[in-house]
């Protein structure tokens, strides 16, 4: 007690509750009790406590319904789906925005050169006619370690796998609107808007 705080401390009402105070400082915390309620109850609720977990008799679960609890905690981790960052590049250079060179002849060009910022990686694409259908490919420059690619349109959708060097290549698909996803191990690149043919 103090005269901060005139209640006795919550540490010294434990000790008494557990009975590890001595004779003297009981009959010295007595008098305080006597007139506190607020120490009072809070004495009896420490020797309920107390007293509760002397007379505990129940038991532990079983080994095995432990081990089943801990596997299938151990399931659901390995079952949730890592965060994915996902990225939406921007072009930054696209060949048919080129103004061609003195002496060069203009004309439809049947390949077109693309380059889009993505976070820390940048996404090389090369766009070529095949027929009437249009061929994707290309590479991602920075972090990568392999991942898959798709490109999803109302025409058609294209998948394919990253190798080695994180280049790769798409079936032709026909002309229009598609969006291009590269999806890395922890990122995700998306090019929403990658009109071919157009």
């Amino acid at each position: 007690m103090s005269m901060m705080n005139p209640h006795v401390p919550f540490a010294k009402l434990a000790d008494m509750a557990e009975g590890r105070l001595t004779s003297e400082e009981r009959a010295a915390l007595t008098p305080h009790l006597s007139g506190c309620h607020q120490c009072t109850d809070r004495l009896a609720r420490l020797e309920r406590t107390v007293e509760l977990m002397r007379t505990d008799a129940s038991e532990s679960a079983p080994e095995y319904a432990i081990n089943r609890a801990v596997s299938l905690l151990g399931e659901r981790t390995k079952a949730a789906p890592s965060l994915l960052r996902r990225v939406l590049a921007t072009l930054t250079f696209d060949s048919m925005q080129m103004t061609p060179a003195f002496g060069m002849r203009s004309g439809a060009s049947s390949e077109r050169q693309l380059l889009f910022a993505a976070g820390d990686n940048e996404v090389q694409l090369e766009v070529t006619q095949a027929g009437e259908a249009w061929a994707v490919s290309g590479q991602v420059l920075g972090p990568c370690a392999g991942g898959q690619v798709e490109l999803r349109g109302p025409a058609a959708i294209a998948h394919t796998e990253l190798n080695e060097l994180c280049e790769f290549t798409l079936a032709p698909v026909p002309k229009g609107g598609y969006a291009l996803t590269l999806r890395l191990s922890e990122v995700e690149l998306e090019v929403p808007d990658l009109k071919l043919g157009a």
